[in-house]
C-alpha cells in the first residue's frame, strides 16, 4: 500500500526508558498528531549525553556526537516536535552536572536551529528521594556496576540537574516536566510497566499544549516486536562495527524509523 511520506517530524533522544517503550512512544505520537510521522530516535541502554557507552557489548556512540543530527540536518525540512529524557545516566558515570547539561543544551541548541518544539523530561527525584541505601547500592551494582555514586550524591545531583533543566526551560521557554514518583517502583529509574501507557502521554501531551487526558489505543506486540528488531545507524558489537542505513523501519500507515 503507498502512503505519502510523513509531514511531521518526531525527535526523541534518551536511553532506556525510550527504548523499553518505543512502541508506546511512537503510537502515542502518531495518536497526538493523528497521521504518520518520522521517528528520529537517539536510544540505547545506558546511553550518554556526550561520551560512548557499552551494554552487553554493545558500543554507541553519545547522542551529542551521533549520526542523527547530520541526517536531520540533510533531510527535508518538516515540522519538528522533540523530547528529551533519560538525563540521569551520565550522573552515574561520575560526569559533573554542568558538563551533563553542557551537552543536553548542545542538543537543545541543534533542536532550536530546525525550530523543534521541545519538551525536556526532569530526572525522577521524587523516586529518588524515597530510595533508601540497600535499594540504591543494588540497582547502582545491577545497572551501572563500576559506577561510585553515593546515594547521598545522587540526591544532591539528582536535584542540581533538574534546577538547571527548569533554568534553561525558563530562558528558553520550553516545557521541563517533573516525573511522577508513582510512575517508579522497586526499580528507581524506570518507569513501571502498568504506568506507562499512563506516563507518556502525560508529557508528551505538552508538544500540543493538550489539556484534557486522552485515551491511549494499546499497540499490538508485533509493532513492539519489529521495532525492537531495529538496528542502530552506528554501533559496534563486541569490537565488531556496524552501519545501518536509516530510516530502516517504516509501518503501515507510513510511519518511518530511524535510530541513531
Amino acid at each position: 500500500m503507498h502512503h505519502e511520506p510523513p509531514r511531521l517530524r518526531v525527535v526523541l533522544l534518551g536511553a532506556s526508558n525510550l527504548v523499553r517503550s518505543l512502541s508506546i512512544v511512537v503510537e502515542t505520537a502518531r495518536l497526538i498528531w493523528q497521521e504518520p510521522v518520522e521517528i528520529m530516535a537517539a536510544i540505547g541502554h545506558g546511553r550518554s549525553y556526550g561520551q560512548n557507552s557499552q551494554v552487553l557489548g554493545r558500543k554507541i556512540p553519545g547522542i551529542f556526537s551521533c549520526a542523527l543530527w547530520q541526517d536531520l540536518q540533510n533531510r527535508p525540512s518538516l515540522p519538528t516536535a522533540a523530547l528529551v529524557t533519560d538525563i540521569c545516566n551520565d550522573m552515574l558515570y561520575g560526569i559533573a552536572p554542568e558538563q551533563i547539561v553542557d551537552w543536553v543544551e548542545g542538543c537543545l541548541d541543534r533542536l532550536a536551529e530546525v525550530g523543534a518544539a521541545t519538551i525536556v523530561a526532569q530526572l525522577p527525584i521524587g523516586s529518588i528521594e524515597r530510595l533508601g541505601e540497600r535499594r540504591f547500592q543494588f540497582f547502582r551494582r545491577i545497572l551501572f556496576p563500576r559506577s561510585k555514586l553515593t546515594l547521598a550524591d545522587a540526591r544532591v545531583l539528582t536535584r542540581e540537574i533538574n534546577d538547571r533543566l527548569i533554568k534553561i526551560g525558563q530562558t528558553r521557554k520550553i516545557p521541563v516536566i517533573s516525573a511522577s514518583a508513582a510512575w517508579y517502583g522497586v526499580d528507581p529509574i524506570h518507569l513501571k510497566w502498568n504506568m506507562k501507557r499512563h506516563a507518556w502521554p502525560v508529557l508528551l501531551a505538552a508538544w500540543r499544549a493538550i489539556d484534557e487526558p486522552f485515551a491511549f489505543t494499546r499497540s499490538s506486540v508485533w509493532t513492539a516486536a519489529y521495532l525492537a528488531g531495529l538496528e542502530p545507524c552506528d554501533y559496534s558489537q563486541f569490537g565488531f562495527r556496524r552501519h545501518v542505513a536509516q530510516p530502516n523501519g517504516r509501518l503501515y500507515d507510513g510511519t518511518t524509523i530511524s535510530l541513531y
